[in-house]
């Protein structure tokens, strides 16, 4: 129910809540069949309202659908089943037993083996792990590796016991798709043994599914009315593995289950539907399998139920106290939603003995079930943690059966296994009993219903036929030659079926929209009928085609990777890939949105005509005259839409470079990625390389940093850029895959050592060694500049010139532009004739006090001569998704990514859109124009740089809410028009406002590469290489219209195995792109202090009416439990008086020993915590430096510069001591010469990214605790607690932002 309302649970922070549990989550009143059902009597609605105003005794019977065999009642007719009036071969049919028996022999252990043995394996992956660990008292198995976040201290966990390797479970199924029938047919005599069966003998049970389940596999054969198009009537379930939970002996079992009594009209059974025949085959046991019956009637016995051994209850485990009982006690629900069911016990109230249970009960009165039942320690496991076992050869368990449905009571239940999943062996049931009732004498005695099973004679068998239904024969590989020797765009046949009967063809042709008069007509499986010919499909033909494939006699073979000719110029085919019309802008007069997107509408309709008639991957077709099902496949459908993301948009038009392959894949086969951290290595194998003219030499680390950035400018470092496209063959769950791959040199990469490791000196150095052939590059009358462009946030561009300076004194001439009027000092010829170029990344939308508003955007639309550019927007069109943990359900052939996309609001979108547009063409036409070499003040984007660097590039990338703040180091509009001037959303990096000669750099010490979305987002920044998935990445919907937005749903869901090739993808270009070097070991100390405060008793009581609208109590909360109403408690402890109080207390006690020192404060904007730390300085009177929202770039790098050096002058000395800043001006600033004193006022968080957070207090704390510091680091962590010192907020979120785990994948795992 949870799925069916779009709730994917695999989201839910869920813990030991039994099925009941999640399905009163889910609740009833808005499931979709209730949604539904409203939608279709609103459509009625209004004909009937007009048929009662002729006649108002009109009946809604008059609108029933009337069918051809109504008159039976919806009983089970022989004369449906595909069998019927065909005799029954006794001579050819084999004995569904006899196969079973060695069947049990070669593969049952191997189906437990590879059987779900761990929650992480559900959704198809198998654990990398060995070692797999069972309970030995519940069954609960888990890998070694998932033990660890699990709560096992419950159970008595055994290592479970296994000859040699893990079979792979794929391998497995198909095994066992070879070994097992695709059809079987009850054999004679069942009808006379179960009423239910009445007419099924006339049904062929065609092989449905494949299911990898917990301890075992199961077949599922259905049978169905009318060749499939019909209802389903009966099933038979084999399962092969563990037939019980804990059974040490493997074996199959088989089930059959009649749905006669559900889907009659008449008195239809509602409720729990039981199987009505069971068949055990063991591997140790060599008697010949019979089949049981289930006897119609139970047998009911009065048992002695008595407890002793008390101990505490699952309420008082799980934390209930009196408070629970009496509230409950005082609760008068309405007689209404009271359930009208019979019980000794009180079913509005807790028992009077509610808090104990019994840790013994012995149970008399039957022989079967009499014996000392022990409680069992095990937690979370089982329904209520209720599990009671009797120690016997034979072990005996009490368990509850939890109604999932909530109809009824849960069941006690005697079983012979501890999972009420195992219904078929169970005893008996305890009727209208809890654990309660064994503590009380009044309430031993307990009536029990005993569930029997009848044995019946070895001569009532299941058959199976020999199928009517064929393969014609093919030669392996012949389909591929077929493909290679012919036409590329050719439709080869796959495989061919014959035998189709008249009756199985009329139901696949049903929905057909031939006229009748062709001898051969095609299948509609993607159209309006497509959904009810993919069913038709599944049934009829999937059992036989599956089979086929894994007995590997297809035409080619599955999963293998067939080559392309690559002359066939894939992408370019406007016939499989039709262009989209070019979207137009026009203004709107009077109204308050003065721009719109448009469409020319002819275009637009038949744009969507071609999409509409686009060759199909699969063709199903049927000739009638030969009885034959012939599939076709056209692998150059899927190439080239694998190959259009490669080739248009991106400045390539060589689309015969590319390498294309394709391959059949089976949906079942694919598994979940692994998640693997990203790991960024070294350059520890690359050779030195020693720079001329640096004043300080590089160490060691650095020049092999420098050899390996040398190594991808002169295009030696080659990345694999490949796309793909997948297309599902529906019923059948084939899916043709095509892959587009380009070998392409690196554009570019990120350094991202340490902290304080010399990021800066490694790009001056390799300035330095490319200065004369820059030099040499320089052309003016071709636009190119032989400088390095280096973009900055605004507080490092004066430091940045500090440590050109430092390193190198004067031999690279640079320029650095602070704002728009600096620019204008500057001609052409100083631009192209200089070494670096330094500016601020907010450059774009620099904002003054006074003049215009924009002046970069003003002055380049002047220069450009073209139209106005509008201000970024503020709102957002489009957020990162949130990271997600959890197993995701197998078989979705989407990720969970889908159901946490972000409310983008279109309007936003449109006017990021326009926004882009109008940059986008001012810079077309000002690089149409041609500037004198003394024209000054000509805007960055008109020239070709040498190479372009990005510092602190993650600064860009992030953009949750939460990074965007006021007090950033570029606002939100900024950072936007940050992206805008770099490109970030461009594909065609020659076509970016800042285009680069030799290659695209970032600089960051987090690079905070935890997930495929950002790794996708760098690679595109730096140098615009294409990882796999770029395309659908979440950023190219900042900008969509509606239109496109659409258009990209119709192109459906990715699969399993997509998600595995992004993630090898992103990994790849991590190991190539990126670089991290630690440096050398700091010679000083860090000491990490917490203060600790106590909020006020008011400050208290202001935060617990906060968390009361959570319905939470107390103050130990974690902001996790607190949703969205987070920031609201967040706001009260940061603006505590008590912090208030510890920050000034702390900044005395620190000045009181060193009068001097100069003292770094961060606090978080999000909450008020900034604001209020500054409040607080300023009203101590203590004179102390911040960056204000009006300083210009200048003032800010001038606040800084007096913390990054020593006080060296009077005047010096004479400025503040203390510098306050957010926690978002954190990155990059090096105050280690000046600075060893730290003060986190609050710890950092903006929500569920506790990488993101961790990453900003290590960069925070970096600015000082670095090379070059010669003293050691204090850092003093405000922690506020409750009034009476009760844990708070501060703690929990201090614990996650210095947890190991999250520390190691801030800095991203780094050698």
């Amino acid at each position: 129910k949870l799925l069916l309302q779009g709730i994917p649970f695999s989201r839910l922070l869920l813990g030991p809540e039994s099925e009941v549990q999640l399905s009163d989550l889910a609740g009833n009143a808005m499931s979709v069949p209730v949604v539904c059902a409203t939608l279709l009597a609103a459509i009625c609605a209004p004909q009937l309202r007009r048929e009662r105003e002729n006649g108002k005794s009109l009946s809604l019977t008059k609108f029933a659908l009337h069918q051809k065999y109504d008159g039976a009642n919806g009983a089970v007719l022989a004369e449906r089943g595909d069998l019927y009036d065909i005799e029954r071969d006794t001579t050819s049919a084999a004995s569904l037993e006899a196969m079973l028996a060695d069947i049990a022999s070669d593969l049952a252990s191997d189906a437990f083996y590879s059987s779900v043995l761990c929650t992480c394996e559900s959704s198809g992956r198998t654990t990398n792990n060995p070692t797999l660990l069972e309970c030995q008292g519940c069954g609960m198995c888990v890998c070694h590796e998932c033990s660890g976040r699990l709560r096992t201290s419950s159970h008595d966990l055994k290592e479970i016991d296994m000859e040699g390797d893990r079979p792979d479970p794929h391998i497995f199924e198909r095994k066992l798709r070879c070994a097992v029938p695709s059809m079987l047919r009850l054999g004679e005599g069942w009808e006379d043994k179960i009423d239910d069966a009445k007419g099924l003998e006339a049904y062929s049970f065609q092989l449905q599914q494949v299911d990898r389940n917990k301890g075992h596999w199961c077949l599922t054969y259905g049978a169905w009315e009318d060749h499939g198009s019909a209802r389903q009537v009966a099933e038979i379930r084999i399962t092969i593995g563990r037939i019980g939970t804990l059974d040490r002996n493997v074996g199959i079992a088989a089930y059959i289950r009649c749905y006669a009594p559900a889907i009659r009209t008449k008195d239809p059974l509602r409720g729990t539907l039981l199987d009505s025949a069971r068949l055990f085959i063991k591997i140790t046991n060599k008697k010949t399998p019979t089949w049981e019956l289930r006897e119609g009637s139970t047998t009911t016995s009065n048992l002695q139920v008595v407890g002793s051994d008390p101990g505490p209850s699952q309420r008082v485990l799980v934390g209930l106290n009196d408070e629970a009982y009496k509230s409950l006690k005082a609760h008068k629900p309405m007689k209404a939603f009271i359930p009208k069911i019979k019980s000794r016990n009180n079913l509005t109230a807790y028992h009077s003995k509610w808090k104990t249970w019994p840790g013994t009960i012995v149970i008399s009165g039957d022989s079967h079930v009499d014996g000392t039942y022990q409680r069992l320690s095990c937690e979370h496991t089982i329904a209520h943690s209720a599990l009671w076992r009797r120690d016997s050869t034979s072990p005996m368990y009490i368990y509850f059966r939890p109604d999932v449905v909530r109809s009824g009571l849960d069941t006690a239940v005697i079983s012979s296994t501890p999972c009420y999943r195992d219904r078929n062996q169970e005893i008996c049931e305890l009727e209208d009993w809890i654990p309660e009732n064994a503590l009380t004498d009044a309430t031993h005695k307990t009536n029990a219903k005993f569930l029997t099973w009848e044995s019946v004679s070895p001569s009532l068998q299941v058959e199976i036929p020999v199928p009517k239904m064929t393969m014609a024969s093919s030669e392996p590989s012949s389909f591929h030659e077929t493909v290679s020797v012919g036409d590329s765009d050719a439709s080869p046949i796959l495989c061919e079926m014959n035998g189709l009967s008249d009756g199985i063809m009329q139901s696949l042709l049903q929905y057909t929209s031939e006229d009748g008069t062709s001898d051969i007509a095609e299948i509609d499986l993607v159209g309006r009928h497509g959904t009810a010919n993919s069913k038709r499909l599944s049934i009829l033909a999937a059992p036989s085609l599956l089979k086929y494939a894994a007995e590997r006699k297809l035409s080619l073979e599955l999963s293998k990777w067939y080559r392309l000719p690559s002359s066939s110029g894939f992408g370019r085919c406007a016939v499989n890939v039709p262009p989209r019309p070019i979207e137009k802008w026009r203004k709107l007069e009077g109204r308050k949105v003065k721009v719109e997107r448009w469409y020319d509408a002819q275009e637009s309709k038949e744009y969507y005509q071609k999409l509409l008639k686009r060759p199909t991957a699969f063709q199903v077709l049927v000739k009638k005259p030969s009885g034959k099902l012939v599939l076709r496949m056209t692998p150059a459908v899927a190439a080239h839409r694998a190959a259009a993301f490669l080739v248009h948009g991106r400045g390539n038009d060589d689309a015969n470079t590319l390498e294309v392959d394709y391959c059949l894949s089976e949906l079942s086969s694919m598994g979940e990625p692994d998640t693997k951290e990203f790991h960024v290595p070294n350059s520890d194998a690359y050779k030195e390389t020693p720079v001329e003219g640096l004043e300080l030499p590089l160490y060691p680390r650095q020049a092999k940093a420098l050899t390996r950035m040398l190594a991808i400018e002169s295009g030696d470092v080659l990345f694999s850029e490949e796309e793909r496209s997948e297309h599902i063959l529906p019923g059948i769950g084939w899916c043709l895959i095509a892959r587009a791959a380009k070998k392409s040199p690196l554009r570019g990469g990120v350094l991202g050592d340490a902290i304080g490791s010399g990021k800066t000196v490694v790009t001056i150095a390799l300035i330095l060694a490319g200065m004369e052939k820059a030099r040499a590059n320089c052309n003016i009358d071709k636009r190119r500049s032989g400088a390095t462009l280096i973009v900055v946030p605004p507080g490092l561009v004066k430091q940045w010139d500090d440590e050109r300076k430092k390193f190198t004194k004067n031999k690279l001439k640079c320029i650095t532009i602070d704002c728009t009027d600096t620019l204008k000092r500057y001609s052409v010829k100083d631009i192209c004739n200089a070494d670096i170029i330094i500016v601020p990344a907010g450059l774009l939308e620099e904002r003054l006090k006074n003049g215009p508003r924009r002046p970069y955007t003003e002055h380049l639309a002047k220069k450009a001569g073209a139209d106005h550019i509008p201000s970024a927007p503020s709102g957002y069109s489009q957020r990162e998704a949130p990271t997600i943990e959890g197993t995701w359900v197998r078989n979705m052939a989407s990720g969970p990514e889908i159901y946490v996309g972000n409310k983008g609001n279109q309007r936003t979108r449109d006017e990021q859109a326009y926004y882009g547009h109008c940059y986008s063409e001012a810079i077309k036409t000002l690089r149409k124009k041609t500037f004198d070499s003394s024209e000054r003040g000509v805007p960055l984007e008109y020239f070709t740089w040498e190479r372009i660097v990005i510092d602190e590039c993650h600064e860009t990338l992030v953009t949750g809410k939460q990074q965007e703040t006021d007090a950033a180091d570029f606002k939100a509009p900024a950072r936007r028009g940050a992206r805008e001037f770099l490109g970030v959303s461009q594909t065609d990096a020659a076509s970016r406002p800042l285009v680069a000669s030799a290659g695209v750099w970032g600089l960051t010490g987090t690079p905070l590469l935890e997930t495929e979305a950002r790794v996708t987002e760098l690679a595109n920044l730096m140098g615009g290489t294409y990882l796999t998935g770029a395309a659908h990445h979440w950023r190219k919907e900042e900008r969509e219209s509606g239109r496109d937005l659409f258009l990209n749903q119709q192109e459906g869901t990715r699969s399993r195995e997509y998600r595995c090739a992004v993630q090898e993808s992103s990994h790849l270009y991590v190991k190539e792109a990126c670089q991290r070097n630690r440096g050398a070991k700091l010679q000083v100390k860090l000491n990490k202090h917490q203060e600790f405060v106590n909020m006020s008793a008011k400050e208290g009581d202001a935060f617990l009416n906060v968390i009361a609208a959570c319905k939470l109590k107390g103050f130990s909360n974690s902001p996790d439990q607190l949703g969205e109403n987070a920031h609201k408690a967040l706001s009260v402890t940061a603006n505590s008086k008590s912090r208030h109080a510890a920050l000034l207390t702390t900044v005395n006690k620190i000045h009181e020993a060193e009068c001097e020192t100069k003292i770094i404060v961060f606090a978080n904007t999000l909450y008020g915590g900034y604001d209020e730390a500054r409040s607080a300085l300023q009203v101590s009177g203590k004179k102390f430096c911040h960056i204000s929202d009006n300083d210009t770039v200048h003032d800010q790098n001038e606040t800084i510069s007096w913390f990054r050096h020593v006080d060296a002058t009077d005047d010096d000395r004479a400025r503040p001591r203390i510098l306050l800043l957010s926690y978002e001006q954190a990155a990059g600033h090096n105050l280690q010469e000046a600075c060893h004193h730290v003060i986190l006022y609050e710890p950092m968080y903006s929500g569920t990214d506790a990488v993101a957070d961790a990453s900003v207090e290590e960069q925070a704390i970096g600015r000082v605790m670095r090379q070059g510091q010669k003293y050691d680091v204090t850092v003093t962590r405000i922690v506020v607690k409750g009034p009476k010192g009760e844990r708070c907020l501060d703690d929990w979120i201090v614990e996650r932002n210095l947890d190991e785990d999250v520390l190691r994948a801030a800095t991203s795992n780094f050698d």
